[in-house]
């Protein structure tokens, strides 16, 4: 039991398991309800596996825990990691890949943290693995709440070797030929210096090309996989904000006035009235402050430049004594009195103490706020416009297209707006009235929609762009094809010769224009001093001259350069192959229904 009190008191152990961790049960594939924790409804399924909603949360707190994520986030981040996680483990049992001790020994025996420490190397200073096992079983009775969590590392381990097997055997089947590795060599080091000249698309007025919603229906059909809108619900609502009203604050502000020049009260005990010494005057501010303040007294001293207040350079210039306020500070009402100055470590410092009263509704204003609420869900639900009763009152609206939004936009804590609009119970028409912390939605079911292309009104200006360019070209093209003069073309236009030096096609950028693959492109295909016909690029229409072209010097491509764009290709494919199994994975989402 030596060993245990050494590692504990070391805290290695418990350092490499906190170290491997995050997101352990997804990884060892506990992510769903068959690894050995109660479940409750699932969460979701992913290929006929149900998804535990108790371990799932765990995820999610750990999320939020580590990341200092909020709900929504943290929900979808766990989600992601181990939906993702998950359609690679059924890959590798699909395969029937797997691993076992001696890939759990090669993994460990790879961990510095572990060999390097003396406790597990034998006479001879080696990392001694029987000793790290013999660790292990005497931790099984000794601790069994750690030995437990182990065993999840271990689970964890042996899963991500045989993810290791899996991108070993795919990536040993990528290999870059000697063909493969010169087309990319030539891409990389192959350069071109061009003239050209660029006829902007701006030069050609649109007034002259009328563009009929034909063409656009045309367009939008030509690109549904571009433009498609998937399933969607739409509300109309209106947020009444619970906030203090203008009496409110100016019966705060004649507060602080008072306790700042002083006030008579009541005394209940002697049945007296009694004058209460203001904040400007009274001697024990201290006490002043716990008794009338919202706020504890910081009491330190800040520079000017701490002073975080919009009133920070009054603040600063009071003189010792002196009161300052009531003004407005953030959510709060302040008077402020300097209490001392003094020169610290060659810095001019003052010492500040506040009264300072929160900015809330009282219970009148509270009342109306909700009555207002009230009013507008009951117009809404007898047929009535959302502010009827209210034209100051804004109707808002919000298209979802998925039952996981975090909740409306600009209104925080409304997620149960959303959960409302999916439920299987709601109808188009449908009005509920939502209490959140700081207000009130009311909100009105107005459109369930299937997948379906855009109206041409929301589309109409960003196709035709598209498609007015398109006709400048032919415009265009009509225009100076017959007799092609790129001087008279430049004369005619206003425009200047340009000049692209040392341009590849594995970064085809023209300086000064912008992205155009297909011109720099199509400049390899010219031989020096020839002329090109018009040509459509992204950011208008191009005529380009070869000046010359440099040809990478033809090499005996070495196994390390291929080696490289292999490497390349790995890690690409190591990035791709989860999220390929997962867009081919069945996926049952059921969140909406927890979170």
């Amino acid at each position: 039991m030596a060993i245990l009190g050494q590692i504990r008191k070391r805290s290695v152990f418990l350092i490499i398991v906190i170290g491997m961790a995050l997101f352990a049960f997804v990884i060892s594939g506990v992510f769903t309800s068959n690894g050995g924790f109660s479940s409750n409804k699932p969460v979701g399924e992913i290929n006929g596996e149900e998804i535990d909603f108790e371990i799932f949360n765990m995820m999610v707190e750990q999320a939020q825990t580590v990341y200092g994520l909020n709900t929504t986030s943290a929900v979808n981040f766990a989600w992601d990691q181990g939906i993702k996680n998950q359609a690679l483990l059924q890959e590798l049992n699909k395969l029937g890949i797997d691993a076992g001790k001696n890939q759990l020994e090669q993994i460990i025996s790879s961990d510095e943290s572990i060999v390097l420490n003396p406790l597990f190397q034998n006479e001879i200073g080696l990392f001694d693995f029987s000793k790290f096992s013999n660790y292990i079983a005497q931790l099984k009775n000794s601790n069994p709440t750690l030995y437990n969590s182990w065993k999840l590392q271990e689970d964890n381990i042996i899963s991500l070797a045989k993810q290791k097997i899996y991108f070993d055997l795919i990536k040993s089947s990528v290999t870059y030929t000697n063909a493969d590795s010169n087309i990319q060599y030539h891409l990389e080091n192959d350069k071109v210096n061009i003239q050209y000249l660029r006829i902007p698309y701006e030069l050609v007025p649109d007034s002259i090309f009328n563009i009929k919603d034909s063409e656009i229906n045309s367009y939008l059909k030509n690109k549904r996989e571009i433009y498609e809108i998937g399933e969607s619900k739409k509300v109309e609502f209106i947020y009444v904000p619970d906030t203090a009203s203008n009496i409110d604050e100016n019966n705060i502000r004649t507060n602080l006035e008072q306790l700042k020049n002083g006030f008579n009260q009541l005394n209940q005990i002697t049945n007296s009235t009694e004058y209460v010494e203001g904040f400007a005057n009274v001697i024990d501010y201290s006490e002043f402050i716990d008794i009338y303040s919202e706020v504890v007294w910081d009491s330190i001293y800040k520079t000017k430049q701490e002073l975080s207040s919009d009133f920070s350079d009054i603040l600063y210039g009071l003189d010792i004594g002196q009161v300052f306020g009531p003004y407005k500070d953030g959510n709060f009402y302040k008077i402020t009195r300097m209490i001392d100055k003094k020169r610290d470590a060659n810095l001019d410092k003052v010492l500040l103490a506040d009264v300072a009263i929160e900015i809330i509704p009282s219970n009148e204003s509270s009342n109306e706020n909700f009555r207002k609420a009230s009013q507008v869900e009951f117009d809404a639900n007898n047929g009535l416009q959302l502010n009827q009763s209210d034209l100051s009152l804004q109707i808002n609206t919000f298209e979802s297209f998925d039952d996981f939004d975090g909740g409306l936009p600009g209104i925080t804590n409304s997620r149960e707006v959303i959960k409302w609009m999916y439920d299987d119970d709601s109808r188009v028409g449908d009005v509920r009235r939502f209490t959140l912390n700081d207000g009130y939605i009311v909100a009105k079911i107005i459109e369930f929609n299937k997948t379906r292309l855009p109206n041409i009104e929301d589309v109409r200006t960003e196709i035709t762009e598209i498609l007015i360019q398109s006709k400048k070209y032919d415009f265009l093209k009509n225009k100076y094809q017959s007799e092609l003069n790129i001087d008279i073309i430049a004369e005619e236009n206003n425009l200047e010769f340009e000049n692209a030096s040392a341009v590849t096609q594995y970064d085809p950028i023209l300086v000064g224009a912008g992205v155009e693959p297909y011109i720099i492109g199509s400049s390899f295909s010219l031989e020096p001093n020839e002329l090109s016909p018009l040509l459509k690029g992204n950011n208008g229409v191009y005529i380009i001259r070869l000046l010359s072209k440099e040809i990478a010097e033809e090499i005996n491509l070495s196994q390390e350069i291929s080696n490289s764009f292999s490497d390349r290709e790995k890690e690409r494919l190591s990035i791709l192959i989860p999220e390929v199994l997962e867009s081919k994975a069945e996926i049952i989402d059921n969140r909406s229904i927890y979170y």
